[in-house]
């Protein structure tokens, strides 16, 4: 049988040991300072955003929900909680910062470069930036 003055410090090494996990469900995501001066190739236009919206329509509002606030159908579920896609933290990233993360993803956000072609994914980008238009 384990002693109670024993379990105290069991108990710090062991939250202690659990600090980088912990970090990561707190949302702090940063995106390679190579990534962030990445620059969208593509210019803004109707057919651009058309595309970037059924494709956000088709792999993005499950989680992120229709208008990008972070309250899709499995919102509820996952941890951390899906980024509310229209806040000024997110609308306040680069281009590049936003392609890097939805090509490369973070649990529970999946990684999306081998389904989408990199136009695909710039395409998505303008489709992002879209949704703070009723701020």
């Amino acid at each position: 049988m384990v002693q109670l003055k024993y379990i105290t410090p069991i108990l710090i090494v062991a939250l202690w040991s659990l600090s980088p996990v912990l970090a990561l469900a707190q949302n702090n995501w940063e995106a390679p300072k190579e990534a962030q001066q990445l620059e969208n190739p593509l210019d803004k236009s109707d057919r651009v955003l058309n595309a970037g919206k059924q494709i956000f329509a088709q792999l993005c509002t499950v989680c992120h929900g229709k208008a990008g606030k972070g309250d899709g159908v499995t919102a509820s579920a996952l941890q951390p909680k899906p980024a509310d896609l229209t806040s000024e933290a997110m609308q306040a990233q680069t281009d590049g910062a936003i392609y890097w993360k939805l090509q490369e993803g973070r649990p529970p956000m999946p990684g999306f470069k081998s389904q989408l072609s990199e136009q695909q994914a710039w395409a998505v980008v303008h489709y992002i930036r879209s949704l703070n238009t009723d701020k």
